[in-house]
């Protein structure tokens, strides 16, 4: 009997490390849950590129996009655990979307292997060029004195420049007035046409704006200080814990083996070395972060801890 269960277990064996020796053997679909041509989207198609020359093997990418980039999500963790189909998204789908949907047909943590991070953005905080606040410091005593003839624009409910915000409010206990906009394009707008008093925004969408002079950065949301404005503050250098960073990486479906994860992560690490992925991703104010599973497990399963506290605090849910 010990002997058919030993030879089971061989049987059953020899077909995932063959799996796992050949892999990848056919074409790999990057699922990237935006549309077209955006930041993530852009992202992807350069990962792609760089990941095909380390696979030896075609890498394509594959938009699914809708409702707040779940929708792709839930292809991926439906999909095959074999390493073929492999999801590009960040906090809106594995650390936002648990606390405001109200009914979420995946498990970020229980239907995925985090494989590895790849980048993070943070935000800039920018007020109007012809602004009276001219400071962080200014800013923050307004805040602290409770916000509430403060406004701000966002790009829409649930978005990271909404969420970093709350996360603000709540750090400062301040209550500056939410105004959301479809998009990050209407959000500044506002702020340049004068009917809101900031916004903190992804860098990509203020930084053509700063760099004519029409808005100014106080500061900006990371852990360390921006490559994009490397003289401008962190939030967290003024003595608050308010780390607000759009971070991205690669999740495969519950199931694959670790050998292909581990395939996976060494490709991403050896194309993140590109000095033209490095290069396009800096111009569009992501900094590359490659970590492997263990961490970046880690480090999601406190961005959902981190995200339900905000979130829950605002009573935010969507449908």
């Amino acid at each position: 009997m010990t002997l058919r269960f030993l030879l089971l277990a061989v049987f059953l064996l020899v077909p995932v490390q063959a799996i796992s020796q050949s892999y990848p053997n056919k074409v790999v679909r990057l699922v990237v849950p935006y549309p077209p041509g955006g930041v993530v989207d852009i992202t992807g198609r350069l990962l792609a590129d760089e990941l095909a020359r380390q696979f030896g093997s075609p890498v394509i990418v594959e938009n699914r996009a809708g409702a707040g980039g779940t929708i792709g999500a839930e292809y991926v963790a439906r999909s095959g655990a074999d390493g073929y189909t492999i999801l590009l998204s960040g906090a809106a789908t594995h650390a936002f979307a648990p606390w405001v949907y109200k009914q979420l047909r995946y498990d970020p943590i229980k239907d995925f292997v985090a494989v590895t991070q790849i980048t993070e953005g943070p935000l800039a905080l920018c007020v109007h060029a012809d602004s009276s606040i001219r400071t962080l410091d200014q800013f923050l005593t307004l805040m602290k004195s409770g916000g509430k003839d403060l406004n701000y624009s966002s790009n829409g409910n649930g978005t990271y420049p909404h969420l970093s915000v709350e996360l603000m409010k709540q750090v400062l206990n301040a209550s500056p007035q939410h105004v959301p906009f479809p998009g990050g394009a209407q959000a500044v707008t506002a702020l340049l046409g004068n009917q809101v008093q900031f916004t903190q925004n992804h860098i990509p969408v203020i930084q053509s704006h700063v760099k004519s002079g029409r808005l100014r950065v106080l500061a900006t949301s990371g852990s360390t200080r921006s490559q994009s404005f490397p003289d401008v503050p962190t939030l967290k250098e003024a003595g608050f814990d308010i780390i607000a960073s759009a971070w991205f990486g690669l999740f495969v479906p519950a199931g694959t083996p670790d050998s292909i994860v581990k395939k996976i992560h060494e490709a991403t690490a050896a194309a993140a070395k590109s000095p033209a992925l490095l290069q396009k991703l800096a111009a569009q104010g992501d900094e590359v972060v490659v970590a492997g599973p263990t961490h970046f497990q880690s480090f999601q399963k406190d961005e959902l801890e981190k995200w339900r506290k905000v979130i829950t605090g605002t009573g935010l849910k969507l449908d």
